[in-house]
């Protein structure tokens, strides 16, 4: 796989506006595991429950965007993922602090791809999603 560095400055250079409100902090890839991260900190503003738990669209938004992201970031923003369908599964509540999504690639074909990600707080697995993505040429 494609050394992401640069594709993963420039993204966080010209990162979407909604990434700030779900809290995007960094990303990063693992070639090891070829695992894309993001750090995302959600505030208190993104939950329900006087405050204490980050409300499910929301959870699911940082995981669809991280999805997305590696996609993006590994074919250099030529590819635009629109997601097909999203499955998530809400394990524990998420609380507005410091949470990672680690991403993965399933199976790149040429106009579909399949992602899987897990998102963890204090190392605890908060919520899984898988996807699939229609992959359309930008420009």
């Amino acid at each position: 796989m494609k050394n992401l560095n640069e594709t993963m400055k420039l993204f966080v250079e010209h990162k979407p506006e909604f990434l700030d409100i779900l809290g995007f902090e960094s990303c990063s890839y693992n070639d090891a595991n070829e695992t894309y991260s993001c750090v995302f900190n959600p505030s208190s503003s993104l939950t329900h429950s006087n405050g204490t738990i980050v409300q499910g669209g929301f959870v699911a938004g940082m995981l669809d965007s991280a999805m997305a992201q590696f996609i993006l970031n590994l074919h250099e923003f030529k590819i635009n993922p629109l997601s097909l369908d999203i499955d998530v599964k809400y394990l524990l509540p998420c609380k507005p602090a410091r949470l990672v999504v680690n991403a993965k690639i399933l199976k790149m074909g040429k106009s579909i791809a399949f992602t899987s990600a897990e998102l963890y707080q204090e190392d605890n697995l908060v919520a899984t999603a898988t996807a699939t993505n229609k992959l359309l040429t930008i420009g």
